[in-house]
């Protein structure tokens, strides 16, 4: 599996991982400003099937409480 990583100045983060089925890309978009969401989106070509794609938004006051889990869950420091 080759993996890719590339970031833009707008605060896009794209990890694209190209295996032998097809391409896979966890996209994460962050929108500074008044609300400080995040967008995460993961998608998946597979040749034959198309793409997938799935995708969620989160605002900080949740993104907040995620940092917390992942520290109650020693995920993260």
């Amino acid at each position: 599996m080759q993996s890719i990583f590339q970031a833009s100045d707008s605060g896009q983060a794209v990890i694209r991982n190209a295996t032998a089925t097809g391409t896979e890309q966890l996209v994460v978009t962050l929108h500074p400003g008044s609300d400080s969401s995040v967008d995460i989106e993961i998608r998946e070509d597979v040749p034959g099937s198309g793409l997938v794609s799935s995708s969620i938004s989160i605002n900080q006051s949740n993104l907040q409480r995620l940092v917390q889990w992942l520290r109650d869950q020693d995920a993260v420091d």
